[in-house]
C-alpha cells in the first residue's frame, strides 16, 4: 500500500513538473474586476487543465506589455492595438494578435461635473491626467484631440497622475484640468467618491477594437498549441464570469486583495465590483462574432488601421495578416461551454466570502 502511494505521489509530482511555464502580462497596475476571465482561468484550473502553469503580471500599461513581448520578456500580452499597430507597421514590433478580447474602445476624456469643458475642442491648452505616459490612453487622447481640430504635440499637455489616490488629488487640486482612463477606472473613481463627466466623443472611434492578445510571431509559428490552450481556458473564465460575476469579483479579490473594494458595506463592495466587472465584460463579446469567442471582426480592425494613419500615427497601413490572424480560433472554441456555465453556478459562495 505504501508503494502505491508513494508512485501516486510521484507520479503527481511528474505531472506537475510536465506543466510549461507561461507568462501573461496584463496593461494594469493592479490585476482588479475587469480582467476576471484570467484569475479565473488559473484559480479554477482552466490553465493547468491545458497544461501551463500560468503566472498573471500586471504592467504599466498596453504600450510596456507589446514591448515586453517582443523583447521576449513574456509569452502573452493583453494590449491595445495603438503603439503595437504602429510597431507592427514600422518593423520595431515583432508581434501579432491571436485573440480579441474588447470590441469597442474602453477610453474616454472625463472631467468635473462643473467644469467648463464641454467638448474635446475645449481641451486646448489643458492638461490631462493620464495613468503614465506608457498608457495607451496617451495615443487614444491625441486621437481624440486631433479629431477635434487640436494638435497633440501643441494643444495639450499630458502628466502622469497615477491611479487611487494620487489621481483624486491631482484632479481635486486642479493639477489637471480632466483625465483619460479607462472604463473600470473611471468607475472605482466614483465608487471612491469622484464622480467624473465624460466629454462625448465621435461613435466612430467610440467603437474601434481595443485590448486583445499578441505573442512574438515566431511563437505563433513554433508554438500554437499553448496559445490554444491558453486562450481557451480564458474563454472559459470568460463564460464563468458571465455565468457567476459574484464568484468571479469574489475570486479575483481573493487572489489580488489590493484589488478589493474600499467599501466596508460587504454587500455593497461586491455590488461596486460586479458593476465594475460587468461593465467591462459586455465589451468583451459582439453580435458580429456569434459563438466564436476571440474572433477578430476584419471589418473593424481595417477602420482602425486606416485610423491610425488617418491620425498620422503610421505612414502606411500594414497588411492586415500581418496585425493579426483568426487562425487557432475555432480549435480555441472547441470545448464543453454549457459545463464551464454549470460548474460555475454550483461554486459554493459561502467559500468565498
Amino acid at each position: 500500500m505504501a508503494a502505491q502511494v508513494a508512485a501516486l505521489m510521484l507520479a503527481g509530482s511528474h505531472a506537475a513538473l510536465a506543466l510549461e511555464k507561461v507568462r501573461i502580462l496584463i496593461p494594469v497596475r493592479v490585476i482588479d474586476e475587469s480582467f476576471t476571465p484570467f484569475v479565473v482561468a488559473k484559480e479554477k484550473g482552466f490553465f493547468e487543465a491545458e497544461g501551463y502553469d500560468v503566472t498573471l503580471l500586471a504592467v504599466g500599461g498596453s504600450n510596456e506589455s507589446a514591448l515586453q513581448i517582443s523583447a521576449g520578456n513574456g509569452d502573452i500580452g493583453g494590449a491595445s492595438p495603438g503603439e503595437a499597430v504602429i510597431g507592427i507597421q514600422s518593423g520595431k514590433l515583432k508581434i501579432k494578435y491571436f485573440y480579441d478580447l474588447l470590441y469597442a474602445n474602453i477610453w474616454s476624456v472625463a472631467v468635473l461635473p462643473d467644469s467648463p469643458i464641454k467638448t474635446l475642442i475645449d481641451l486646448k491648452d489643458k492638461k490631462l491626467g493620464v495613468q503614465s505616459m506608457g498608457s495607451a490612453g496617451t495615443t487614444f487622447a491625441k486621437a481624440f484631440v486631433k479629431e477635434a481640430g487640436l494638435d497633440p504635440a501643441k494643444d495639450i499637455f499630458f502628466l502622469p497622475i497615477g491611479l487611487g489616490a494620487q489621481a483624486i488629488t491631482s484632479v481635486r487640486q486642479n493639477m489637471v484640468d480632466g483625465v483619460i482612463f479607462w472604463d473600470a477606472a473611471l468607475a472605482k473613481l466614483a465608487f471612491s467618491g469622484l464622480k467624473l463627466r465624460e466629454v462625448p466623443a465621435s461613435e466612430g472611434l467610440r467603437t474601434l477594437p481595443d485590448v486583445s492578445l499578441l505573442a512574438r510571431t515566431d511563437t505563433i509559428e513554433k508554438n500554437p498549441k499553448m496559445l490554444v490552450g491558453v486562450a481557451r481556458a480564458i474563454a472559459k473564465g470568460y463564460d464563468f464570469t458571465m455565468a457567476n460575476p459574484e464568484a468571479a469579483v469574489l475570486i479575483t479579490w481573493k487572489t489580488f486583495p489590493e484589488a478589493r473594494s474600499k467599501n466596508p458595506n460587504m454587500a455593497e463592495a461586491i455590488a461596486e465590483g460586479i458593476a465594475v466587472n460587468q461593465g467591462r465584460m459586455k465589451i468583451w463579446n459582439s453580435p458580429k462574432i456569434g459563438d466564436k469567442h476571440g474572433l477578430f471582426v476584419e471589418a473593424d480592425w481595417k477602420r482602425l488601421l486606416s485610423f491610425l494613419k488617418d491620425q498620422g500615427a503610421m505612414p502606411e497601413t500594414p497588411p492586415i495578416e500581418s496585425v493579426f490572424t483568426n487562425q487557432f480560433i475555432d480549435q480555441i472554441n472547441t470545448y464543453d461551454r454549457a459545463g464551464v456555465i454549470a460548474e460555475a453556478k454550483k461554486e459554493d459562495m459561502a467559500k468565498l466570502r
